[in-house]
């Protein structure tokens, strides 16, 4: 008899911890609807605008070049608010034109530009 009472005095407890556990949880009518749209393409556009001409970019590396001993891709990216690898096309060009005044070597594993005499 004492076990019968243990037994479902556990039962009402268990009912009611259970009952108030699935009073927390969203129900099917509480549930706020969703709207879901599917897009074909990117309500925005984003449209990166540099403000330096090729000239300034030039004119700001070899301003670095005479005050530092090299110019790495990365320095250059940040002076004049490129990506890595538009700053890195950007420097080889400067680099392979013989008129302009910037170099590529190869210091240690990286490439990096000096100025030229």
């Amino acid at each position: 008899m004492k076990t019968k009472w243990k037994m479902m005095l556990a039962m009402a407890l268990l009912v009611g911890a259970c009952g108030t556990a699935e009073a927390h949880r969203w129900h099917r009518c509480c549930r706020p609807h969703r709207v879901v749209a599917v897009v074909a393409r990117p309500a925005a556009t984003v449209r990166v605008v540099n403000c330096f001409t090729q000239k300034e970019r030039l004119a700001m590396a070899v301003a670095y070049l005479d005050a530092h001993e090299y110019l790495t891709v990365k320095r250059y990216a940040r002076i004049a608010n490129l990506t890595k690898a538009t700053a890195e096309a950007e420097l080889d060009a400067f680099a392979r034109n013989g008129e302009l005044p910037v170099t590529a070597v190869v210091k240690g594993k990286r490439k990096v530009y000096v100025k030229s005499n």
